[in-house]
């Protein structure tokens, strides 16, 4: 999903088994497709946000990005702006590889 910021608004009817649909256009110019999983934050009773969930391999979650995620979860629930995670994942790489550039420099010496 790309980070360029888009307001939309679109209405939608709760149905009588709890669902709505999400307009054809919004699906395909976020190309969203059957299947996909979204996670409902709540900020308060008049500010719902539905957010995309992005399944990322485990075994590319080091000890460091779960730190990082966990502060950003930490964050938003205390109302910070929503980002992708391809932005919270590439602050990671930077900032493991800043460390990791770190302790190069460290076993140099």
């Amino acid at each position: 999903m790309s980070t360029n910021s888009v307001t939309s608004e679109h209405t939608v009817k709760l149905g009588g088994k709890g669902q709505f649909t999400i307009p054809k256009e919004m699906q395909r110019a976020l190309k969203l497709k059957k299947g996909d999983v979204f996670g409902i934050v709540v900020r308060t009773p008049s500010d719902i946000r539905l957010v995309p969930y992005t399944h990322v391999r485990k075994d590319l979650i080091t000890p460091q990005v779960e730190k990082i995620l966990q502060q950003r979860r930490k964050e938003i629930e205390g109302g910070a702006e929503l980002v992708s995670l391809e932005d919270v994942l590439k602050k990671a790489a930077a900032k493991n590889k800043k460390a990791a550039a770190s302790n190069e420099e460290l076993a140099a010496v």
